[in-house]
């Protein structure tokens, strides 16, 4: 199954690393790709709701082609991560994406959030494409770390 692993930067949270990993299902070889993405506001506080990075930990996460619900920002084509109770073990972040800003052709501006896993257009379309190639892509994971 595919495996996204983002790495925070946290010196610049919203200058980090997500990479997918997977496995072609046409040749079955191994293959990565890299992106710049950002998360939250500004803060590393993980438990700081529609403002904090995304917490540290593992996530499953499913790919929604084409998405139109919720959030006019979160368009197109996301990536849905499951929910998570934060290390406080009161607050719940939920309704977390990897995501860029709205449908294809919109605007890219920068890469603050409020919670999710942000990437520009052209990246998105990148992994999109990936992820579709990918050898058992109906879900995912995805690894959440600091460095």
């Amino acid at each position: 199954m595919p495996q996204f692993h983002y790495v925070i930067n946290v010196r610049a949270p919203q200058n980090s690393r997500l990479t997918l990993y997977y496995s072609s299902r046409f040749d079955h070889a191994r293959r990565f790709v890299t992106v710049r993405a950002g998360s939250g506001q500004g803060t590393l506080d993980e438990c700081a709701k529609n403002r904090g990075v995304l917490p540290v930990g593992r996530y499953t996460v499913r790919f929604w082609p084409n998405y139109r619900a919720g959030n006019p920002a979160v368009r197109g084509d996301v990536w849905r991560i499951s929910d998570r109770v934060c290390r406080n073990r009161k607050t719940v972040r939920n309704d977390l994406f990897i995501h860029s800003s709205g449908a294809p052709g919109a605007p890219f501006r920068h890469y603050r959030t409020l919670g999710c896993i942000k990437i520009d257009q052209a990246d998105r379309a990148r992994l999109a494409g990936a992820w579709r190639s990918a050898w058992g892509n109906t879900r995912g994971r995805l690894i959440v770390s600091r460095r």
